[in-house]
């Protein structure tokens, strides 16, 4: 038997604790006990235990050694990459968001934004081969990192016009995330499925995610 959890980490600085507090209320939705480590806190199931920001190493491993936890999901910045790394050596989905934040990293040598990619890389590099990494599509330095990633990619755009994610949807049948008039859509190669409006995702989220 296979004794991992599903990990999900989510890397960049653009909007991550609320992307990793969606995911881990989609996978409590799901039935699973599942541990949240943020910016905004650590969580149990949905419910706060430390309000403190936990978006680094000791919050992640504070997740993976209690054996509550059914499944957990991390926020990761580039400092903490740097300085701690990451807390699993894989995951079952590597999330990607932006390769912002790289004026307050000169002390790790890191001087520019075209740097940034090496860095996030590695939460592309620990993606399992039967997981997905989930680059964000309007950055293409992001979305270059999908072929690093032993699993499947998914793209995210704001732009259904993407040409990067329309490449990626008609090779192979890629999947994608697309933003059209405020509706979040899932798409398969040619297919496309509504998944709802974004605002009633996001104040689901944040009225039922019990902080």
């Amino acid at each position: 038997t296979v004794g991992r959890i599903p990990v999900v980490g989510v890397a960049g600085t653009r909007s991550s604790a609320t992307i990793a507090r969606l995911v881990a209320w989609l996978l409590h939705l799901g039935g699973r006990y599942t541990g949240l480590a943020c910016s905004e806190g650590l969580f149990l199931n949905e419910r706060c235990v430390d309000t403190r920001p936990s978006a680094h190493w000791e919050g992640a491993r504070r997740l993976l050694t209690s054996q509550m936890v059914q499944a957990a999901v991390m926020e990761n910045d580039a400092r903490a990459i740097l300085q701690d790394g990451l807390a699993y050596d894989r995951c079952t989905v590597g999330v990607v968001t932006d390769r912002d934040g790289w004026e307050a990293l000169a002390e790790f040598d890191v001087l520019s934004a075209e740097q940034m990619p090496r860095v996030l890389r590695t939460q592309v590099d620990v993606v399992l081969a039967s997981g997905a990494a989930v680059l964000n599509a309007d950055e293409p330095e992001v979305a270059e990192l999908a072929r690093l990633c032993d699993g499947a990619v998914v793209l995210t755009t704001t732009d259904a016009l993407n040409a990067t994610v329309a490449a990626h949807r008609a090779k192979d049948h890629g999947r994608a995330v697309l933003l059209q008039g405020g509706q979040v859509v899932l798409a398969q190669g040619a297919s496309e499925k509504p998944l709802g409006e974004l605002a009633r995702n996001l104040y689901a989220l944040h009225s039922g995610s019990g902080a």
